[in-house]
């Protein structure tokens, strides 16, 4: 394999010259790069960055570790938009799934350790902040949706709670008047009562407080606990109808449930928009798509990843070093076939 030495021997110069002309040329003459690029061309000699990256005590490699990649689930549309944000900035993406194995977390946490990435973005995923931060030996991560009340870690939020007020509330706009909502309960508002600020709970709590704000009633029947994935939205739906339950819209936790409710609904001779309203939460792609179109608070994705990359490469760099910083990404309601 060609060395620095081997250059530098054929254009006549020391090491030290080819590595700062091969870089730039800042400090070599015109004169002198021609001579080093000529000799590098005619031997052939290629850059080694993994060599390069390591004697900087860098790989330029960026962690992305999210819960699934399955379509319509919301971090492959963070994966897919953060390889783009991260290839800008100078890095390269590799993208993690941990399910909601916590052994996966901490594995890919303590890959900064090893030197195998010079930082982490990542869902929790049930792992405590403060392990993760012992995993990861102070070195740069930057968690999504860990609502601890004071952050351990910098922190990038989905706007929970602001994106299901205004759902709630275009709802009422549009003339519900019996709402229901699908991905959470009462243990997720007495979880909410207890200080968490974790996703569920907050979404929770907004779509109830949002309701009694507006006067109109939320007992514990109208909050449906679900998982929020499909499959639990279509059998939510079948529970919803079988049930008996008076509603005249839906609120759905993601648009994945939303996708499944509909379906469900179709199943028990329920029409959205004709018999009721959905609207969803997340804003992924497919939900243009289906019949009807779902209505939902599209989380700006490029917004979030930008925050986190921002504050991941400020610790890379060394541009700051003070306390952990929480910040939300911003969001748009969609208004869609869904609620017209």
């Amino acid at each position: 394999m060609v060395t620095f030495k081997d250059v530098a021997k054929e254009a006549g110069v020391s090491p030290a010259t080819v590595s700062y002309a091969l870089r730039g040329g800042e400090h070599v003459s015109k004169h002198t790069m021609d001579k080093v690029v000529a000799a590098a061309q005619k031997l052939g000699y290629v850059a080694n960055p993994s060599a390069r990256s390591l004697r900087r005590g860098r790989t330029n490699v960026i962690d992305i570790v999210v819960h699934e990649l399955d379509v319509p689930y919301f971090y492959s549309r963070l994966s897919d938009v953060a390889s783009d944000v991260i290839r800008e900035a100078g890095y390269q993406a590799v993208v993690l799934k941990t399910g909601m194995d916590t052994d996966n977390v901490s594995a890919a946490v303590s890959s900064i350790s090893n030197q195998y990435c010079d930082g982490v973005i990542l869902n929790p995923s049930g792992l405590p902040a403060q392990e993760i931060k012992r995993l990861s030996v102070n070195r740069p991560v930057v968690l999504l949706d860990e609502a601890h009340a004071k952050p351990v870690l910098d922190t990038v939020m989905t706007p929970n709670e602001e994106g299901v007020t205004a759902a709630t509330r275009h709802m009422i706009e549009r003339g519900c008047r019996n709402l229901l909502f699908v991905g959470g309960g009462r243990a997720e508002l007495d979880s909410y009562a207890e200080g968490s600020r974790d996703t569920g709970p907050a979404r929770t709590h907004a779509f109830r407080q949002t309701l009694l704000d507006a006067g109109l009633p939320c007992d514990d029947a109208r909050l449906i606990p679900a998982g929020w994935w499909t499959d639990p939205g279509l059998d939510a739906a079948h529970h919803i109808v079988d049930s008996g339950i008076s509603f005249d819209g839906v609120v759905c936790a993601t648009d994945s449930i939303a996708l499944g409710l509909i379906r469900g609904f179709a199943d028990r001779g329920v029409h959205v928009p004709d018999d009721a309203l959905v609207i969803g939460f997340d804003g992924i792609s497919v939900g243009r798509w289906t019949v009807p179109s779902i209505s939902t608070v599209e989380v700006d994705m490029t917004d979030l990843v930008h925050k986190a990359m921002n504050m991941l490469v400020s610790r890379i760099e060394g541009t700051y070093d003070g306390e952990p910083r929480r910040q939300t990404a911003s969001f748009r309601l969609l208004e869609r076939e869904s609620t017209r």
